[in-house]
C-alpha cells in the first residue's frame, strides 16, 4: 500500500510541472474569451456566406449555358447529396458526383426537371430554383448563432470584468493597509521617539 502511494506522489510530481505549463499558455486565452467567442463567431458567419456566394457562383454558371432535362432521383442519396441521373443533349447519361443542387423534398425514383450547365454537366440543379432557397436557412443558421455567441461573450465579459473588480479592490484593501501601518509608525515616532534638545527650556 505505501509503494502505490509512493508511486502516486511520483506521478503527481511528474505530472505537476506539465499542468503547471499548460495553464500558463491558457491563461493569456482565457482572459481574451469574450473575444475569441466574437472571432469564431464571425468566422463561421464567413463560412455560411461563402456557401451563398459558391451557390451563386454555380448558378452563373449555370444561367450562362444552360441545358435542361429529365432527372430520375436515385437511391442511396441523403441531403445535401441528392443524386439524379439524367441524359445530356448530346446524349451522354450522367450522375454528377456532388449530387443535384437545392435538393428539398425530393423523393428516391421521382422524375424531376433539372437545369444543368452545359460546359460542365456537373453542375446541376432543380429546374427553377436558386441559391436564394439557401437565404432563409443561412439567415435562421445566423441569427442562432450571433443569440448564442452575443449571450456567452456577454456573460464571459461580465465575469472578467467583477474578477477585474475584486483584483483591484484587493489591491486598493493591501495599500491601504500598508498605508495605514506606515503612517502609525510616523507618528508614534513623531510623538515619543524625538530626543529634546540640550538646554531647551521645559515646557
Amino acid at each position: 500500500m505505501t509503494g502505490l502511494r509512493e508511486a502516486a506522489r511520483r506521478a503527481r510530481e511528474r505530472i505537476r510541472p506539465v499542468l503547471d505549463e499548460a495553464v500558463a499558455m491558457l491563461r493569456p486565452a482565457g482572459r481574451r474569451a469574450p473575444e475569441i467567442v466574437v472571432g469564431v463567431g464571425v468566422v463561421i458567419t464567413v463560412l455560411l456566406a461563402l456557401v451563398l456566394v459558391g451557390a451563386a457562383r454555380n448558378d452563373a454558371h449555370i444561367d450562362a449555358a444552360t441545358g435542361r432535362a429529365i432527372g430520375e432521383v436515385l437511391e442511396g442519396g441523403s441531403r445535401p447529396h441528392v443524386f439524379v441521373r439524367f441524359t445530356t443533349d448530346e446524349g451522354a447519361v450522367l450522375t454528377p458526383e456532388k449530387g443535384v443542387f437545392y435538393p428539398l423534398g425530393l423523393e428516391p425514383g421521382q422524375l424531376v426537371r433539372v437545369e444543368y450547365d452545359r460546359t460542365d454537366p456537373e453542375l446541376v440543379r432543380v429546374a427553377g430554383r436558386t441559391w436564394t432557397q439557401g437565404l432563409v436557412p443561412v439567415a435562421l443558421g445566423a441569427l442562432g448563432l450571433w443569440t448564442v455567441v452575443g449571450a456567452t461573450a456577454w456573460a464571459l465579459a461580465r465575469r472578467r470584468h467583477r474578477r477585474r473588480l475584486t483584483a483591484a479592490a484587493a489591491r486598493w484593501q493591501t495599500g491601504s493597509g500598508t498605508d495605514a501601518g506606515t503612517d502609525t509608525a510616523t507618528s508614534d515616532e513623531r510623538e515619543g521617539g524625538e530626543p529634546e534638545m540640550a538646554g531647551a527650556a521645559p515646557r
